[in-house]
């Protein structure tokens, strides 16, 4: 018999911050309408969220939050990047922050009339961006890099969408210098008659731990988001151990609920804290952006128990 933690038992584990929501509309300009789905980092004590933000034509920019504790953040008054290149042209979306070694390499979705890619952008101080390309064309998105070689080639998880009304899985892809990638293959499905039956598709930049590289990932059924949790191989990522049988976190409070798209809570960017605590930033019902904190270990534990 499978061992499972209910929904119950992980919401007491998964714990919302209770000045949620962190940043949300009164934190922008007047013609910055929607609020969405940050990538996250924290780098010399300081910690960085790269917010997606849409204007009144709902064309999306990147706009800078900084904080020296996690909670308490200063919103940048425009944009440190808006949409340049006509892969860009109906908006750049969704960024997911990786380290390598001295430098912080972004993925994003790209849209245009020939829909959605994806880019890459490289930085070294969050001020200076170099963009590097479309490294996914049309339609993929969801791409998230691994923050190190495993023999001798990067790994990325990433969701091409394929047939519409077919369930879109998370595959996997590898490089040898983050522009070429290749060996693509699916690596997680949605569970048919489960929580994430619709579609799923990579969230946060996975945690490397004794057990496996920990990933806060998103499921979707009957048009409701949540998260979920997988391990995957430390050595072969494109090997998947476990994931969650049950959700961690699902639209449930107010600002969850109802906003520009409801019922969605979606992540791009989760941080480990030297004290063991995860803290996931996360997009809410696509108008704020929230904050929820667990421990690493009941992280796993809970990916575990599938």
């Amino acid at each position: 018999m499978q061992n499972t933690i209910s929904p119950k038992e992980i919401g007491n584990k998964i714990i919302r911050y209770k000045g949620n929501p962190i940043i949300s509309k009164k934190d922008f300009p007047s013609d910055y309408l929607y609020i969405l789905n940050p990538g996250a980092i924290k780098h010399n004590n300081v910690y960085y969220l790269l917010l997606r933000v849409a204007d009144s034509k709902k064309i999306s920019h990147f706009f800078l939050a900084t904080s020296k504790n996690g909670t308490d953040f200063n919103v940048d008054k425009s944009p440190i990047l808006s949409p340049k290149t006509s892969e860009e042209a109906k908006g750049i979306e969704d960024s997911r922050i990786t380290k390598i070694n001295d430098g912080f390499y972004i993925t994003y979705t790209a849209y245009s009339q020939k829909g959605a890619a994806v880019g890459l952008l490289e930085t070294t101080d969050f001020k200076h961006f170099k963009r590097l390309g479309i490294i996914f064309p049309p339609d993929n998105k969801d791409v998230v890099i691994l923050p190190e070689k495993i023999n001798g080639k990067y790994f990325a998880y990433h969701r091409p969408m394929g047939e519409m009304g077919k369930p879109f899985s998370i595959w996997t892809s590898t490089s040898p210098d983050l522009i070429h990638w290749g060996e693509h293959k699916p690596v997680l499905s949605p569970d048919l008659g489960s929580w994430d039956s619709e579609k799923v598709g990579a969230g946060a930049v996975p945690i490397k731990t004794e057990k496996g590289w920990l990933h806060i990932y998103h499921g979707v059924s009957d048009n409701v988001y949540r998260l979920g949790v997988a391990l995957f191989d430390l050595d072969n990522p494109a090997k998947l151990i476990r994931k969650s049988k049950n959700y961690i976190l699902a639209p449930e409070k107010d600002y969850e609920k109802s906003g520009w798209i409801s019922n969605v809570v979606f992540t791009c960017g989760a941080i480990l804290e030297d004290n063991g605590e995860v803290k996931i930033y996360y997009g809410a019902a696509d108008s704020s952006v929230c904050l929820a904190i667990a421990k690493l270990q009941d992280l796993i534990e809970i990916a575990e128990k599938y």
